[in-house]
């Protein structure tokens, strides 16, 4: 039986580990979000590590795609949705 990766908001990931970007979804408060990450590089395939979250209460994200490094707000982060990719610190 294979195991089926799950598929997560970038927002619900952990630190330091690899993901890939599955699918950048449709924001309703904010519907130009979607075209914006994607013009940033969160695109499908893309690699992606979540680095450090804001202190205190988790906001911003710091995030890794491709060689670019970015600050994301967690509802923007809520966005990108990422599977597992394997490995661990980048």
């Amino acid at each position: 039986m294979h195991e089926v990766a799950a598929v997560q908001g970038l927002d619900q990931t952990e630190r330091g580990r690899k993901y890939t970007v599955r699918e950048v979804t449709e924001d309703p408060q904010v519907p130009e979000r979607a075209r914006q990450l994607e013009e940033i590089g969160f695109v499908a395939g893309e690699q992606v590590i979540m680095m450090t979250r804001g202190y205190p209460g988790g906001d911003p994200l710091v995030v890794r795609v491709g060689q670019s490094t970015f600050a994301l707000r967690c509802a923007e982060a809520a966005c990108v949705q990422v599977e597992p990719s394997g490995g661990g610190q980048p």
